[in-house]
């Protein structure tokens, strides 16, 4: 185009480009976009991008039209409005375009080349449009070349502009990418304007239009008065543009400084609220980057290694550690980068950790991973775990420690055990071996009172069964805590009246009590209990004849009375009395507090161990109460019954004694056998005595004869047992008689046995009386 331009103007121009260009960068490259689309993006990096494609828009159309303004040319020039506000349009969607694309997807070899390309072609159809705006008595034709050449220069300076200002985050290089771009906005401005060429037209083609703003080629300054209007000179417009593009580029750029001074702070209060947490956490926080530098260290890693954070930071963190960790940490690094493979990251695990005075200790580890732009960087969250490890160490040696304990506690069960069994053999065994002559004794002593009724030795005839009911007394106490350990007495549980059994009791034991001097008294009660007749009656028999034994004078009471839902039997003496510490002591068995010497007369100790044992068989409670020399109070606690009508006794005619049968005796031991074939003689009953099964069933097929009743003793020889000679005899006979097993073997399995045989199971020695009446029942 001929004519000359304002070097004023062109350098006002240039400056407008580039601080245009400087602000557009400064605000896109203060965004925080992510590596998704532009939803990802936040209100705040939208609101800058939007604001850099304004500026950059701005500064280039301002740059533009300054410089058309410095063009000095003797034909009159005018603007179309549409295309000049289409080109500011135009300058400011496609190169804010280009500043998205790159802002979103960071500077890469692709979006770089992209992002600049719609920068200089924004720039390049902003100032083509621009000059088609023109309105002038002069025609317009390009020079091609010159016009490739003004796109590939706006092109390459904006490529070239946005490496250097999204490269780095420092001003200066962002400066010289601003000043780059200015200039190839500028270069690009003037070669398109040299590309375009004027030639002269005949008519003129745009009377019609009308044309704003005009302004005329001169040298005239200031404002001229026409007969259309006012119009300003164009320098001054020039300079007024100018002047407006650099205060709103100098607005934009203020509010770029306050935002990132605002974001500043921001990041100053993050900063030192992660340092406030990270500062007083209680466990020791360390950070690395890749190559494991230590970043941070915070106080509680101070105290747990004994390093200051200026000791630690700089180097690496397999100082921390004591070998192998140390060797192996680098490797670990390097291998994780390389693989992947995770070990410790995002997992956790126990290590070690080395203080400064070179002791270690164990650590729980924990590392989480996180980005810096490319470069990895590690926390370290760890916890001193001694007290732990002691603690679970105690916990081991306390269960080891248990363990023992509970192993010799069942090595002392099962010893318990075995004295236990030992016990209750050695008392069978001894049962057994001394009812053997007992009942042999019984028996010679029986026959022996019927034939020296009135000799001069009948009196120690009864002295000698005396003591023999003695020892049968203490033996029978024996037997009672065999049963009782062997399980094989079974209450039969039942409503009954307690009236008729103390009643009785009170009777029986009333005389004896007046033999030792002393007074038993007994109230009279209706009330019904539920229980094992027999058993109560063995526990009160104990009772009562422990409270005869201990007491010297005085009085001894039995009675009931209600209490509560139930009743409590006491059985009351005024005797020597129990101490209040061997309350408990008195139910073992063996105990005898009044028997130092060991009186066999006042029994083996016992009775209140058989009465503890058959309380709690029948779930009744046991108490005592007792004054030392005032007399003691033993309680039985039974449920009560609701009473039912008695009915009253009917006496029948008593039916003539029958003839006397045949009994069949089998025992071992000869002496025992010629002493009960004497009694049962003396008795009138015929008697087949024989030492085993075989020889008894030969006799009794030699008489012919079948017997009333059978009387046989457990043990017999060659380890047979008299359950096998009945069950023999049962055979030949074809019919099952009346049967009797002696035994002096107190061994629960064995009292178990004929319990399950069906026989009646008699302890020796044995009563003349008691097997009189066994006789006599079974006839």
């Amino acid at each position: 185009m001929p004519g000359q331009y304002d070097p004023l103007l062109v350098a006002l121009s240039y400056v407008i480009a580039v601080f245009g260009g400087y602000v557009a960068l400064d605000l896109a490259n203060h965004t925080r976009l992510g590596e998704g689309s532009l939803r990802a993006c936040g209100h705040g990096d939208v609101r800058r991008l939007a604001g850099a494609a304004l500026a950059l828009g701005a500064g280039v159309w301002s740059m533009h039209f300054i410089g058309m303004l410095a063009y000095r040319s003797e034909v009159p020039i005018g603007y179309d409005a549409g295309l000049t506000a289409l080109s500011f349009l135009l300058a400011v969607g496609v190169s804010g375009a280009g500043l998205f694309a790159v802002a979103r997807n960071r500077p890469r070899r692709f979006t770089l080349g992209v992002a600049g390309t719609l920068t200089g072609l924004g720039i390049v159809s902003m100032h083509y449009v621009g000059m088609a705006g023109m309105r002038m008595d002069m025609e317009l034709s390009y020079d091609i070349l010159l016009v490739a050449t003004s796109i590939a220069v706006a092109i390459v300076a904006s490529t070239v502009a946005l490496w250097l200002a999204f490269r780095t985050q420092r001003p200066l290089q962002r400066a010289a990418g601003a000043v780059l771009l200015g200039l190839g906005v500028v270069t690009m401005h003037y070669t398109g304007m040299a590309a375009a060429g004027m030639e002269p037209v005949t008519e003129l083609s745009a009377a019609g239009q009308i044309l704003a703003p005009v302004h005329q080629a001169g040298h005239r300054a200031g404002m001229t008065a026409t007969g259309q209007g006012v119009a300003l000179s164009s320098t001054l417009l020039a300079v007024m543009t100018g002047l407006g593009t650099l205060l709103l580029l100098c607005l934009a750029l203020l509010s770029s400084l306050l935002d990132r001074r605002q974001q500043a702070d921001r990041s100053a209060e993050q900063e030192a609220r992660y340092r406030a947490i990270v500062d007083t956490a209680v466990d020791p926080i360390i950070l690395i980057d890749d190559h494991g530098i230590v970043q941070s260290f915070n106080h509680a890693a101070e105290k747990t290694f004994g390093y200051g954070a200026d000791e630690v930071i700089g180097r690496n963190v397999n100082m921390l550690m004591p070998q192998p960790y140390r060797t192996a940490h680098d490797g670990y690094l390097n291998r994780y980068h390389r693989t992947g493979e995770r070990r410790i990251v995002g997992i956790g695990r126990e290590v070690e950790g080395l203080r400064k005075d070179g002791t270690t200790f164990p650590l729980d580890l924990s590392v989480g991973e996180w980005h810096v732009g490319k470069r990895r960087m590690y926390t370290g969250i760890m916890r001193d775990i001694t007290a732990r490890k002691a603690a679970e160490e105690a916990i081991l040696r306390a269960r080891d420690e248990a363990e023992a304990a509970r192993i010799e506690a069942v090595q002392a069960r099962d010893d318990a055990q075995r004295a236990d069994r030992a016990k209750t053999k050695f008392l069978a065994a001894a049962s057994h071996d001394l009812r053997q002559p007992l009942q042999s004794l019984f028996f010679f002593a029986h026959a022996l009172s019927d034939k020296l009724e009135d000799h001069p030795t009948a009196p120690l005839l009864a002295s000698m069964t005396e003591s023999l009911t003695g020892l049968r007394v203490m033996l029978d106490s024996l037997l009672d805590v065999s049963r009782l350990d062997a399980g094989v007495v079974k209450p039969s549980v039942t409503d009954f009246a307690l009236g008729p059994l103390l009643d009785r009791l009170a009777e029986e034991y009333r005389l004896r009590a007046g033999e030792s001097g002393l007074v038993l008294r007994h109230v009279p009660t209706s009330a019904w209990t539920r229980s094992d007749p027999a058993l109560l009656e063995r526990i009160l028999r104990n009772l009562i004849e422990n409270a005869i034994r201990y007491t010297e004078r005085g009085h001894i009471l039995i009675g009931c009375l209600h209490r509560g839902g139930g009743l409590r039997l006491a059985v009351l003496d005024q005797g020597i009395g129990i101490p209040a510490d061997k309350t408990q002591d008195i139910f073992q068995e063996f105990t005898q507090l009044a028997n130092p010497e060991r009186d066999r007369r006042k029994g083996l100790g016992l009775g209140l161990a058989i009465v503890r044992r058959l309380a709690g068989l029948l779930e009744h409670g046991v108490a005592v109460r007792s004054t030392p020399g005032r007399g003691s109070g033993f309680y039985l606690d039974l449920p009560a019954a609701v009473p039912r009508p008695i009915p009253k006794p009917v006496w029948l005619p008593v039916e003539p004694a029958r003839v006397k049968g045949l009994i069949v005796v089998v025992d071992d031991d000869t002496i025992i056998l010629l002493s009960m074939r004497a009694m049962l003689e003396e008795w009138g009953y015929d008697v087949v005595a024989a030492v085993s099964a075989d020889e008894a069933i030969q006799s009794l097929l030699n008489l012919g004869r079948q017997p009333a009743m059978i009387v046989a003793d457990y043990r017999l020889r060659e380890g047979r047992t008299g359950v096998e000679a009945i069950r023999d005899i049962y055979g030949v006979c074809g019919v099952r008689v009346p049967a009797v097993v002696l035994t002096g073997d107190t061994d629960p399995a064995r009292i178990a046995e004929v319990q399950r045989s069906g026989h009646r199971l008699i302890h020796k020695p044995v009563s003349a009386p008691m097997l009189r009446e066994i006789l006599t029942s079974a006839a």
